[in-house]
């Protein structure tokens, strides 16, 4: 999965200048007024709501506009009405997507995604059209000049983690999707760095681009598509060489 764990590093710098930019300040208020429909508005209770102020701290997001969002997400404000929505497709060489959207309208949120996917060669799938190529997982990100992998794996280990995965900048610690904060907490209390946790995708099957072309359209959708206020995250099945990628970026 060379390509995929490259895209999510390329995320990681991307979320920086989107963030300068203002545009993930929308999506992480989203996340924290979803988590609050979901768990209630205690982060000691909720920990995916504690998870998502975190990340919204991460972003220097000032604490009045948490609270906002918070508030919106338990009523006491009035505001956007958001659900989650998961969405299905291909894209280029085949490639399936799995398409994660926080959205107060379902009509505009497909319209727009039906836009993109057709602009750049890919195309909406029906739902359970590839959902079966990924599992659902949880995931706990850990810079790497934080820790060693030897210690961060003796330590995940024990607190219930069932895989490690080691980028160019960061561990990618996996979980059950239920045991996610669970071992969170573990790896904080261990004295773990941690930058990001939540629940996602993780693709068990991938598909191969052997090619520079369809390897700079497929990166094109997806950043199209993540450009999308609706969209949270976009998971992709794709397994680019390293010698493509190094064309391509």
């Amino acid at each position: 999965m060379a390509g995929h764990s490259h895209w999510a590093q390329i995320k990681h710098k991307k979320a920086k200048v989107d963030a300068q930019r203002g545009r993930i300040f929308n999506k992480l208020i989203r996340e924290i007024t979803v988590a609050v429909r979901e768990g209630g508005p205690n982060p000691e209770t909720n920990p995916r709501l504690r998870s998502a102020i975190e990340n919204a701290k991460r972003f220097n997001m000032p604490w009045e506009t948490i609270e906002r969002a918070i508030k919106k997400g338990s009523g006491e404000l009035g505001g956007e009405n958001y659900e989650e929505v998961l969405y299905e497709g291909y894209g280029p060489g085949g490639v399936a997507l799995m398409i994660l959207t926080t959205t107060d309208n379902r009509n505009r949120t497909t319209a727009e995604i039906r836009h993109v996917l057709s602009k750049h060669g890919g195309n909406l799938g029906t739902s359970g059209c590839v959902s079966f190529m990924f599992d659902r997982v949880g995931i706990i990100e850990v810079p790497r000049e934080s820790i060693s992998e030897d210690e961060l794996y003796e330590k995940a280990i024990e607190a219930g983690a069932e895989d490690i995965q080691t980028g160019e900048a960061f561990y990618t610690v996996y979980t059950r999707p239920e045991d996610l904060y669970a071992v969170k907490e573990s790896l904080e209390k261990a004295s773990v760095q941690i930058q990001r946790a939540e629940v996602t995708y993780r693709p068990n099957t991938t598909v191969p681009i052997e090619d520079a072309e369809t390897a700079q359209k497929l990166f094109k959708l997806l950043e199209a598509l993540e450009e999308l206020d609706d969209v949270k995250e976009v998971i992709a099945n794709f397994d680019i060489p390293e010698h493509i990628m190094q064309k391509v970026l």
